[in-house]
């Protein structure tokens, strides 16, 4: 699914469509991708478009909330009378004739303007939610992982589960927000620490290494439009171009970029496709 950078792009992309639309009609084409308990949007104006985690949010002007999460093979798809823009996950529904079969939820701002939310294997989903509703919701997740990672804070939050892989770690959501597995892998290569290493293991100055690692990473990857791997694209339907700049990421078998003599190997770890160079990312004995 798309990682922070990713998200980060979709959502500033779309904001430069959608703030200050008012919403004139809604259609639900899949009752499960659509939860607006929190009250109708239904006449609300969009105020702006941004992220948190990995999570899409649209304020509206009434103080309700939209949140929207891709998933596997969400994608957002705005059509207007001039262009049509989409971000998340590629389809032919880019082009297609809307809405289709993948079609779960259309957002009318009047006219021939229309937001449609796709999702191939429905895991996606799309939830109004209020202020507590919002502060719930996101309570749950650690802070950011950019502009920057308190590095007192990953240590403190690794002395609760001293037992847990690196790799592990810096996934779980609840300890840093927005780490996918394509910028853990390429974070834990740059800091030079081998994805299985225990957290207690860390030194000092690898817990340093790697708090600015991520977030420079992850800064450069926004700044690139993120990575297409095989399942994203930004609202534009234009691939990133993060891509051009992995390091161990799918490069399986390949020579380790710093010519360490290493070759490329894949494991998993914490049930996830893991990544790194052997030579450079020594385990520790």
């Amino acid at each position: 699914m798309p990682e922070l950078p990713e998200v980060e792009t979709i959502a500033t992309q779309l904001n430069a469509k959608l703030a200050g639309k008012q919403i004139t009609d809604i259609d639900v084409l899949y009752d499960k991708a659509f939860d607006d308990t929190a009250g109708t949007i239904v006449g609300d104006t969009i105020v702006r478009v941004f992220r948190r985690a990995k999570t899409l949010i649209f304020t509206l002007k009434s103080g309700l909330f939209i949140l929207v999460h891709l998933k596997m093979t969400g994608q957002l798809i705005y059509q207007d009378s001039e262009s049509r823009v989409a971000g998340g996950h590629p389809s032919h529904d880019f082009h297609a004739s809307l809405p289709n079969s993948h079609t779960r939820l259309v957002i009318h701002f009047g006219n021939t303007d229309k937001l449609y939310f796709n999702d191939l294997r429905k895991f996606g989903w799309v939830r109004v939610v209020s202020k507590e509703g919002f502060k719930t919701y996101f309570e749950k997740f650690g802070p950011d992982a950019v502009p920057s990672i308190d590095v007192r804070y990953l240590k403190q939050r690794a002395e609760r589960m001293p037992r847990s892989s690196i790799k592990k770690f810096i996934l779980d959501q609840n300890v840093v927000a927005g780490i996918g597995n394509i910028y853990a892998d390429e974070s834990l290569y740059d800091a030079r620490i081998h994805p299985e290493t225990l957290v207690s293991e860390l030194t000092d100055l690898e817990w340093e290494k790697l708090a600015g690692s991520i977030s420079d990473k992850l800064k450069f990857a926004v700044l690139q439009g993120g990575t297409t791997d095989s399942d994203y694209v930004n609202a534009y339907g234009e691939k990133g171009g993060m891509q051009n700049y992995l390091n161990v990421y799918h490069k399986t078998g390949e020579s380790c970029p710093r010519d360490c003599g290493g070759v490329i190997e894949r494991i998993r770890v914490a049930g996830r496709g893991t990544h790194f160079c052997p030579v450079c990312q020594r385990r520790k004995a």
